[in-house]
């Protein structure tokens, strides 16, 4: 069924089934919908603590961290690398250092052992 044209003396107020015209205007933008990111599981403080476990002389804590944060930042984890590597590094040299100390102390102590026992029971090579 087909609506007539209206007359030209006929008001235009009114078409019957017609759709509402279209507003010039437009609602005012309700924002944006808030992003909510995924939750980063960032690693870097594995770093920070290998440093700073190395430089306050745990070297144990500095490998343990420095190993798990490099194996973090590989796996884009996370950041400072470097902080890592640093503290890893200073790690091995304190362990390092403390075992050659520690070999020096106990073969120092077998040799002055064996002198003193060489002059306490009067046995000459």
């Amino acid at each position: 069924m087909t609506v007539p044209p209206p007359r030209p003396d006929e008001a235009q107020s009114v078409v019957p089934y017609s759709s509402a015209p279209e507003s010039t205007y437009s609602y005012p933008p309700q924002g944006y919908p808030s992003q909510r990111y995924a939750p980063v599981n960032d690693k870097s403080w594995m770093n920070i603590t290998a440093l700073v476990a190395s430089l306050c002389g745990v070297g144990i804590a500095g490998i343990v961290f420095g190993h798990l944060g490099l194996a973090a930042a590989k796996r884009g984890e996370a950041q400072q690398r470097n902080l890592g590597l640093a503290g890893l590094i200073i790690g091995y040299v304190q362990v390092g250092i403390i075992a050659a100390v520690v070999v020096f102390y106990f073969v120092f102590f077998l040799v002055a052992m064996g002198v003193i026992g060489s002059f306490a029971f009067g046995s000459t090579p």
